[in-house]
């Protein structure tokens, strides 16, 4: 959600679609995550953090009734992510747009390519629920080389990837 009086209509417009079971509510103007749980109780929302994520990130996002918290994927850390989901939290990494993540890769990150397995891994070794990437086929290729031949099937569940068998 982006800007003021953007909460109701997308929610509305979520209802009228009826893709409440496909749809999550982010931003990070945490104002709009509580305005939008006042519309709906039960939707999902994260409270999107940037480069500068507070001490005090999970009584924000309780806060704001935020069920989950979205960390830029370089402040994906495991201490924060075991924070979140101790406070009850799921997670999500999110990564910069392709021009964003090109420069973080060239000037700050010289240990991993622009978002090649090895960004991923790392940011999955955080124990980050879900992560929103700009390279979904690298993801997957990851995720198969990790899980082994037999169990590399995986499926979209919501929040979560989990194995078909």
């Amino acid at each position: 959600l982006k800007g003021p009086n953007t909460a109701a209509p997308a929610v509305q417009l979520v209802r009228k679609l009826n893709m409440k079971h496909r749809c999550q509510y982010s931003s990070f103007d945490h104002s709009l995550i509580a305005e939008v749980r006042m519309l709906d109780a039960d939707a999902i929302t994260g409270a999107l953090f940037a480069s500068q994520v507070p001490d005090d990130f999970v009584e924000r996002c309780i806060a704001v009734g935020a069920s989950e918290v979205h960390f830029k994927y370089d402040t994906c850390s495991y201490e924060r992510v075991q924070m979140a989901h101790a406070a009850g939290l799921t997670t999500m990494a999110w990564f910069r747009g392709p021009i964003g993540m090109k420069d973080d890769y060239l000037n700050n990150y010289f240990d991993v390519g622009n978002e090649d397995e090895a960004m991923y891994m790392t940011v999955l070794r955080s124990g980050v629920t879900s992560m929103c990437v700009n390279r979904p086929g690298i993801l997957v290729n990851a995720l198969k080389k990790t899980q082994g031949a037999e169990s590399h099937r995986h499926i979209w569940h919501g929040q979560t990837w989990r194995d078909s068998k």
